[in-house]
C-alpha cells in the first residue's frame, strides 16, 4: 500500500484514509494517515481491560513540532468545531502501509519518517521517528494526548476530570485520570511538564448523532529531542511504564516486519498483486491468537466484538485461505465444546464471564457450514470424527426443535421460527420498538442452511461409519428439498420468497438477497435451473458494485443511503444498502453454475482494488450505500466482508495448478 502526495494533500483526502496496527491480543492503534482522529474509536493505544465489554482509548494521538533555523513546523492535524488546525498534512509526502504504517514528512531538505507498530502480544504501541535527511541538527517536540475513556463515549467537559502525572523520570512519565492509567516512554529526549487541555476536537465520521460530538484530551507536557541526520528515537505508549532498551525495540520492529512477510508466505492464495497482499495482511488484525484454547475472530473495526455467526462465515476466508489451518482447528474445537456445553445449541455470543447469549436461529447451521469448509480443506483425520459428531448432534437438536431459539422443525422438514422475536434472524434489528424487517415462519436463508447442514452431517457421519444415522439424515434432506421448492419458489419473481407465513403459505413479494444462499451453499435444495434463476434475479435486481442490496430498489420501502436520523440510518442497512458478504455468496453461486466464466468473477472483484485505497487501508467495509456513490458504512474493516472476498479468491478464482 503506497499513497503519494496527491492522495493526501487535502484534509478530506487524508482523513478519509485510515491505518490500523494491532498486537494479536485485542489491543490496537487506529487513526488516519494524517494523524487527525475522525472517530471516537481512533487512538494510538486502544486496549480492552479484563472483564470489560468495551475497549478504552488510553493515548489518543501525538502532536509533533519540528524546530529548525528559528522556524516552527507543526506536523499534526486536528479537526475542531470551526477549524482544521494545524494543517500538518501539507508536509506529508508519502504513506506506506507495508510492513507497517509509515509516513514521510518533507520540509525543504528535512525528511522525517514516522513509523507505527505494535509488538506481538504486548500491550503497547511504538512510534519511531527517523531523521533521514537534514542540513543540520533539528529539535523535535513530541506532545502525547491522553483520552482515558471508553470508545463509546466522548468527554466534552474538562472541569470534572483530574488528570495528573503519577510518576516521572528523565524519559518516562506515568499518567492517571478518569479511573485509568497509562505511560509514555522514549529512548531519547527530556520531558518538560506543561499540562494542557485540547478541547472541542470533533470526530466527523461518528455515527452517533445523539451523543456529544466533541472531545477533550489532556497532555502532560512535551518531550524534546535534538536529532541529527541518521538518528532515531522510539516512543513507547503503554498501560504501565516499561523499560525496553533500544536494542529490544529494534528487535520488536524487525519482528513486526517479519510478521507481515510470514502472513503472505503462509497464505494459500498466490497474492500476485498488492491488493491481494493487503487483504491478506489485514486479516491478521481480525484474529486473536492470545489464548491456548480459542482464537476469537473479531467482527471488525471499530466494533471489535466476537460473535458466532460472523466467526463461522468469515473463517474459511480469514483462516483457511490465509494458511492458518491450526487456528481454524482451534476455533472450531472451541465452538464445538461451547455447543456441547449448551446441550448442542450454539449461542450467538459469550459474555466475559462465559455465559451464553442466544441469538440467531441459524448460528448452529453456520457452525456446520464452517466445519464442512474446514474438513474439505484439511485432511484432519485426528478431529474428523469429533467434528462429524458435533455436526450430527447440532442437526439432531434442530430436528427436535430449539426452545431457546423459538425454532421448531415441522413435519415437512422445514425449520419454522415461532413467535415474533426479531432477534432470531440477521435482518431483525429494531428501532424505537419497530422491527426494520418483519419476517416470520419459514425463512429462506435459515432453511437453505438447514438443508446444507443435513447433507454435511450425513456426509461425514457416513465417512465415520455411521450408516444408519446417515440414512436418516439423507431422508430428512430429501424431504426438506422437496418442501423447500414447494414453499419458497415464486413463479412471479422467478426466484424465492424471503419468508413464508406457515398459516397462510403466502410469501412476501419483496426481492431480498437471502435467497442467494440457496444457490451458493455447497449443498443446494434447488435444481440447477431454479438456482440459476435465483442468481439472475439477484444480479438484475440487487447487485451493486460492492455488494447485494438488502431490498429491491423498486420497493416502496427502499432506502439506499445511510443518511438522516440514526433510526433512518439503521433502517437503510436492511432496506436497500448493500452488504459485501452477500456479494461473496453471489460470486460463488455464479461461478458454481458458470464454471468457465471466472473472467466475470474477476469483474465482480476488481472494484475493490480502488476501495482498498480508501477507508481502512487494505480492508473492506461492512456495507455500502445501495445507490451511487456507494459510500462505505459500518465497520471500515469487516471480518465477513474481507473473509468472503478472500474465500472467493481462494475457492472460486484461484487458478488450479
Amino acid at each position: 500500500m503506497y499513497l503519494g502526495k496527491a492522495d493526501v494533500n487535502t484534509y478530506d483526502k487524508g482523513a478519509g484514509r485510515e491505518f490500523l496496527v494491532s498486537n494479536g491480543r485485542g489491543s490496537y492503534g487506529f487513526s488516519t494517515v494524517i494523524g487527525a482522529n475522525s472517530r471516537r474509536e481512533h487512538g494510538l493505544l486502544v486496549v480492552r481491560h479484563e472483564n470489560e465489554l468495551e475497549h478504552s482509548v488510553l493515548v489518543s494521538k501525538i502532536e509533533e513540532v519540528i524546530y529548525h533555523s528559528s522556524k516552527k513546523y507543526q506536523l499534526s492535524t486536528n479537526r475542531y468545531k470551526d477549524i482544521v488546525y494545524p494543517d500538518g498534512y501539507r508536509y506529508l509526502q508519502e504513506y506506506q502501509g507495508n510492513p507497517f504504517p509509515s509516513m514521510l514528512f518533507v520540509i525543504h531538505s528535512i525528511l522525517l519518517k514516522k513509523s507505527i507498530f505494535m509488538p506481538q502480544g504486548a500491550g503497547c504501541t511504538i512510534v519511531k521517528y527517523e531523521l533521514l535527511a537534514a542540513p543540520e541538527k533539528i529539535r523535535l517536540d513530541i506532545r502525547p494526548l491522553f483520552a482515558h475513556r471508553h470508545v463509546s463515549v466522548v468527554c466534552a467537559e474538562t472541569g470534572k476530570d483530574n488528570f495528573s502525572v503519577s510518576s516521572a523520570s528523565e524519559r518516562t512519565i506515568g499518567i492517571t485520570g478518569r479511573g485509568m492509567s497509562s505511560a509514555c516512554e522514549a529512548t531519547a529526549g527530556n520531558w518538560s511538564l506543561k499540562p494542557l487541555w485540547f478541547e472541542n476536537i470533533v470526530y466527523e465520521q461518528d455515527d452517533c448523532a445523539e451523543t456529544p460530538e466533541s472531545d477533550s484530551l489532556w497532555s502532560p507536557g512535551i518531550l524534546s529531542v535534538d536529532m541529527s541526520e541518521g538518528e532515531s528515537v522510539y516512543v513507547i505508549l503503554s498501560e504501565k511504564p516499561s523499560s525496553f532498551t533500544t536494542g529490544q525495540l529494534a528487535e520488536m520492529e524487525a519482528e513486526a516486519a517479519k510478521r507481515f512477510e510470514d502472513i503472505l508466505e503462509k497464505a494459500n492464495i498466490s497474492a500476485l498483486n498488492s491488493a491481494e497482499q493487503d487483504m491478506i495482511a489485514s486479516s491478521y488484525h481480525l484474529v486473536d491468537t492470545g489464548t491456548e484454547d480459542k482464537s476469537p475472530i473479531y467482527t471488525g473495526y471499530p466494533s471489535v466484538s466476537a460473535k458466532a455467526r460472523e466467526t463461522f462465515i468469515s473463517l474459511p476466508g480469514l483462516l483457511l485461505a490465509t494458511g492458518r489451518e491450526e487456528t481454524a482447528e482451534k476455533t472450531l474445537l472451541y465452538w464445538c465444546n461451547v455447543a456441547e456445553h449448551n446441550d448442542w445449541v450454539v449461542p450467538g455470543a459469550l459474555f466475559p464471564d462465559g455465559k451464553s447469549q442466544f441469538g440467531y436461529a441459524d448460528d448452529g447451521l453456520w457452525l456446520v457450514y464452517a466445519i464442512d469448509k474446514y474438513l474439505t480443506h484439511c485432511n484432519d483425520t485426528k478431529n474428523k470424527e469429533k467434528f462429524a459428531d458435533c455436526a450430527l448432534h447440532i442437526v439432531n437438536k434442530y430436528l427436535s426443535g430449539i426452545e431457546q431459539l423459538d425454532l421448531v422443525c415441522d413435519a415437512n422438514m422445514l425449520l419454522r421460527v415461532t413467535g415474533d422475536n426479531s432477534c432470531r434472524y440477521w435482518m431483525g434489528e429494531s428501532v424505537d420498538g419497530e422491527v426494520v424487517v418483519k419476517r416470520k415462519g419459514y425463512l429462506v436463508d435459515v432453511n437453505s442452511l438447514w438443508y446444507n447442514a443435513l447433507k454435511v452431517a450425513a456426509k461425514y457421519v457416513l465417512e465415520c461409519g455411521k450408516s444408519e444415522d446417515a440414512d436418516k439424515l439423507e431422508a430428512a434432506a430429501a424431504k426438506c428439498s422437496k418442501s423447500f421448492g414447494e414453499v419458497f419458489r415464486s413463479f412471479d419473481m422467478r426466484g424465492l420468497y424471503d419468508f413464508v407465513d406457515p398459516n397462510t403459505f403466502k410469501g412476501e413479494y419483496a426481492i431480498r438477497p437471502n435467497q442467494i444462499l440457496a444457490a451458493a451453499l455447497p449443498f443446494s435444495p434447488l435444481s440447477d435451473e431454479d438456482a440459476q434463476s435465483v442468481v439472475r434475479l439477484c444480479w438484475n435486481e440487487l447487485y451493486t458494485t460492492y455488494g447485494l442490496r438488502t431490498l429491491d430498489p423498486h420497493h416502496e420501502k427502499f432506502k439506499g443511503r445511510s443518511e438522516g436520523r440514526p433510526d433512518q440510518r439503521i433502517k437503510a442497512r436492511y432496506r436497500g444498502m448493500a452488504w459485501t458478504w452477500l456479494l461473496g455468496q453471489f460470486i460463488t453461486a455464479y461461478i458454481k453454475y458458470n464454471p468457465t466464466r471466472k473472467d466475470i468473477g474477476w469483474t465482480f472483484i476488481r472494484p475493490f482494488n480502488s476501495h482498498l485505497r480508501h477507508g481502512c487501508l487494505g480492508g473492506i467495509a461492512e456495507l455500502f450505500d445501495g445507490i451511487m456513490p456507494y459510500r462505505p458504512n459500518g465497520d471500515v474493516l469487516s471480518a465477513i466482508s474481507l473473509g468472503e472476498m478472500l474465500r472467493v479468491l481462494y475457492e472460486d478464482l484461484e487458478e488450479e495448478c
